[in-house]
């Protein structure tokens, strides 16, 4: 390989590092948008269940957890910011919504193991419900947005 092959080589694993780098940083602070951000919580619970019949993650009247839960993780940081980051940004929305809900994807954040926020997720019918306002999230999930929630499932195991 001679020197002018070498230093482009070089100059582009260089610029593909300094990039990584900086697309990490990025997903590891908090947005602007973030309507979690400033929430006061000491846990965070994923859970996969099964809300057939517009059953929320936590019934609005009780308070009670959702009864058909199938699987739960409790969230480290990096993952809270992650989906809260995600689901509040503009561009996670913009889809249509079908009629049903019934959504498979809680998320419940607990302070002194009392709930204090959730969000329920049909990607069934592309949308959302959450105890806090989410700006844009009235239309359905975009194809991004539809995308970052499967990510995101994924990385937990479900």
């Amino acid at each position: 390989m001679n020197t002018k092959t070498y230093s482009i080589l070089l100059l582009v694993v260089s610029l593909a590092t300094i990039s990584c780098g900086n697309n990490e940083s990025v997903t590891n602070k908090r947005s602007i948008n973030n309507v979690f951000a400033t929430l006061d919580y000491d846990k965070t619970v994923a859970y996969n269940y099964n809300g057939q019949g517009d059953i929320e993650i936590i019934d609005k009247e009780t308070g009670q957890l959702a009864k058909k839960i199938r699987k739960r993780v409790v969230l480290d940081s990096a993952q809270i910011l992650k989906i809260t980051n995600d689901l509040c940004d503009k561009s996670s929305y913009g889809g249509d919504v079908a009629s049903c809900f019934d959504p498979h994807l809680g998320i419940v954040f607990y302070k002194t193991d009392k709930p204090v926020a959730y969000i329920s997720i049909c990607l069934d019918c592309n949308y959302l419900i959450s105890s806090i306002k989410i700006p844009n999230s009235e239309s359905g999930f975009s194809d991004n947005g539809i995308k970052r929630i499967l990510e995101f499932e994924r990385k937990i195991g479900y």
